[in-house]
């Protein structure tokens, strides 16, 4: 197994020239001239970032580092920008409803959680910031689903089986397309103890000034706390909020929400 230490030094030689190239496009001799590592290593970083579509070369032999790059600053920046505006909504739901509420991202074939107001209960939902869950069966990544063209829910499903986590969870790919057309209608989508017994959820999409889906705002609790009257209130509550939240992204369309 290769020592920690030396993966550490292979990615800090890989970024460094990711810099190299940012800096200033140039070809593979000048690189080898510049840069601290050597033909071989130079090489196998070069394919790799070509592979990956991070790098791309001109008719002059020189790389250039490619869109994906900005693709992912514009990501990160959307999302910067997002925590901050959203939090405060989550502190207020979560004092109304007396449940946690969360933000997750799309990660893959997953969500993640990135941002959390746990209730006061004792009796409570526990989640870590960095948690992931299947799309499928949780109310946020079926938010995500639920906003995918069709070519890339046909994708999603080609590779996913859906598995059952409880004895709630979608396993019918029919079933679940149903549920998703409900999801684009209601601006909602709900989890029913779908990924673990006991617990229930629902969620809702925030859009960017880009009109595309950034995050899933979602307010999760126990099972038995999630009566009739708190359901209504949570998804007056949600829907509420996420279109605020949208807004101030500089999302114009919110009557989708």
């Amino acid at each position: 197994m290769i020592p920690f230490s030396e993966v550490l030094k292979t990615v800090e030689k890989a970024f460094k020239l990711i810099e190299m190239i940012a800096e200033q496009p140039m070809t593979f001799t000048e690189m080898m001239m510049k840069a601290d590592s050597n033909k071989a290593t130079i090489h196998r970083f070069l394919s790799t970032f070509e592979q990956l579509g991070y790098v791309t070369k001109d008719h002059q032999e020189k790389y250039y580092l490619s869109q994906q790059w900005f693709q992912i600053a514009l990501k990160a920046s959307s999302h910067l920008d997002l925590l901050p505006i959203a939090r405060p909504y989550l502190e207020s739901i979560t004092e109304t409803v007396k449940e946690s509420t969360f933000l997750a991202l799309l990660a893959g074939d997953q969500v993640q959680y990135v941002e959390k107001i746990e209730s006061k209960s004792a009796a409570r939902i526990v989640v870590n910031i960095g948690q992931k869950a299947p799309l499928y069966c949780v109310a946020s990544g079926k938010v995500y689903l639920a906003h995918l063209d069709e070519k890339q829910l046909q994708k999603y499903l080609h590779r996913n089986e859906l598995k059952p986590c409880t004895e709630n969870t979608i396993t019918s790919k029919q079933a679940l397309l149903m549920e998703l057309k409900q999801i684009r209608t209601n601006g909602y989508a709900i989890d029913n103890e779908e990924w673990e017994k006991g617990l229930k959820g629902i969620s809702f999409p925030i859009f960017n000034a880009r009109q595309e889906l950034v995050c899933a705002l979602s307010i999760s609790g126990l099972s038995y706390r999630f009566n009739e009257d708190v359901v209504k209130q949570a998804i007056t509550l949600g829907l509420d909020a996420v279109k605020e939240i949208s807004l101030r992204l500089g999302f114009t369309n919110v009557n989708v929400i």
